[in-house]
């Protein structure tokens, strides 16, 4: 036998028994954010009771306090507090998500939208209802213009800003408004990725040389000098032999040692490649 309960009384209510309510406004909860949420419910307690109703056959459905009763079921709690409403619990649920500001764009819209539908209420209704002003409360609405596969996308990613909708909405026509979404959420992406890129590592002088001259050493290594003009060859040649002894003064500068064997400073050059000649 179901449950007998008392309008207005608290009751503590096993986590287990609660069912979400398939008309609740929120459609997208942030799991890191649940989680976080858990972690404080498990530290400090649920500091505030969620709203519960019963239908017909005593199930019980939360009507408002989403969060907090998914929150609780991953804290592993044994109860949570609840308040049981039998009044008008969809007005309830829809009023109490407004007010706490946590709705995505998208639902908020359709939520306002739907007390509009139900309850016959003007703009004007709900600027007082939920302390909006009206012309805040029709750009609102306006995002139910936007087509069903933008308004879906934007369930799943509540981290869209009403303000980028409501330039997209202004588009008119459905076509120009996903045109318009898909070209808004491309630049997003490229400046999230942008931002995550380290930026340009600054060389010394001298970092900047030593990857200069690493680089020229990778050209020099497969040149098919063997199909070059003479002339070239040997205006080449010498080159090299120009680099051979600027490389040796450097290296007697850096290392005397590192020569040793190599003849004296500054002495004879060795032959040039035969190849080069």
């Amino acid at each position: 036998m179901a449950t007998t309960f008392t309008k207005g009384k608290i009751y503590k209510i096993n986590p287990a028994d609660l069912l979400s309510d398939p008309q609740q406004p929120r459609t997208f909860i942030d799991p890191i954010g649940l989680e976080e949420l858990a972690a404080s419910i498990r530290k400090h307690g649920v500091l505030e009771p969620i709203l519960f109703r019963q239908d017909e056959e005593g199930k019980l459905f939360v009507v408002a306090g989403e969060r907090r009763a998914a929150a609780v079921k991953i804290a592993g709690l044994a109860t949570i507090p609840g308040i049981y409403v039998n009044s008008d619990y969809r007005e309830i649920s829809l009023v109490e998500n407004l007010l706490r500001v946590d709705l995505t764009p998208i639902e908020e819209a359709e939520a306002l939208e739907t007390l509009m539908k139900e309850k016959g209420y003007s703009q004007y209704n709900l600027s007082d209802m939920i302390g909006k002003s009206q012309p805040a409360i029709a750009q609102i609405v306006s995002l139910n213009r936007l087509p069903a596969d933008v308004r879906e996308r934007c369930r799943s990613n509540p981290n869209i800003p009403r303000s980028a909708l409501l330039e997209v909405v202004k588009c008119k026509t459905e076509q120009r408004m996903l045109n318009a979404f898909n070209k808004m959420i491309a630049q997003r992406i490229a400046a999230e990725q942008s931002a995550g890129k380290p930026g340009p590592v600054r060389l010394s002088k001298a970092q900047a040389m030593i990857k200069q001259v690493d680089a020229l050493n990778g050209r020099l290594v497969d040149l098919p000098v063997s199909e070059w003009e003479e002339v070239d060859r040997q205006d080449f040649a010498q080159a090299l032999r120009n680099i051979r002894v600027t490389a040796r003064d450097l290296l007697v500068a850096i290392d005397p040692g590192s020569m040793e064997g190599e003849g004296e400073a500054g002495g004879a050059e060795s032959p040039p490649s035969q190849e080069l000649q």
